[in-house]
């Protein structure tokens, strides 16, 4: 570890995380695609989440993600490409102990975020949540007016499957905003990493 180069163990490491990140989140994604695919089905509720999709994506939850894959890239392409000779040894950073505290401080927060981010995964029942949308498209059919006349108006299934609505994707707008957040922190965090180990690099060879 001591002369290993530090440049292509972060190359290493954005990858590695990358393929964990998706094996722990493998039955979140799978779950969150059969939905989708199965929501073209349920043709009225489509319908009345169109309407209330603004609560939904409230702020810009994809540009993050792009983020980090974006600075994967990156940094491929210049240990790789650009500067292919770069090399960083954590021996040579430890001859001067201001260098090694800068790398010490970028690298634990980073490495504690993606920790986090591995341990923490989130989940939903996808059979408890296809079986209520099953029965909002339901409500949304037949049964809707011929409630609201029986009931002389005073139950109208159609407002109370909107309110339901109006306040789950409120609730799903909440958890993207948390993830768009914990995603800017990792990206940043990982940027800076990014950029010190290079900063080593160049610094040290003057």
């Amino acid at each position: 570890m001591l002369t290993a180069n530090l440049i292509r163990l972060f190359d290493f490491y954005l990858a590695l995380m990358l393929v964990i990140g998706l094996w722990r989140r493998r039955r979140v994604y799978w779950d969150s695609v059969w939905l989708i695919c199965t929501f073209g089905k349920r043709k009225r509720l489509l319908g009345r989440v169109g309407e209330h999709k603004h609560l939904l994506l409230a702020q810009d939850v994809i540009r993050p993600f792009l983020l980090l894959g974006g600075l994967m890239l990156v940094q491929w392409v210049c240990s790789r490409l650009i500067w292919p000779q770069a090399t960083v040894t954590l021996h040579d950073i430890a001859q001067t102990w201001w260098r090694l505290t800068i790398l010490i401080a970028a690298f634990v927060p980073m490495f504690a975020v993606d920790l986090y981010f591995l341990i923490r995964v989130g989940r939903f029942d996808r059979g408890e949540t296809e079986k209520y949308l099953d029965q909002a498209e339901t409500w949304l059919g037949w049964r809707a007016p011929v409630v609201r006349v029986m009931t002389l108006g005073i139950v109208n299934p159609r407002r109370m499957v909107d309110a339901e609505l109006r306040k789950g994707l409120q609730e799903l707008g909440k958890t993207a905003s948390w993830a768009m957040n914990w995603a800017s922190a990792q990206a940043a965090l990982r940027m800076t990493f990014g950029l010190v180990i290079w900063l080593e690099w160049v610094f040290g060879a003057m």
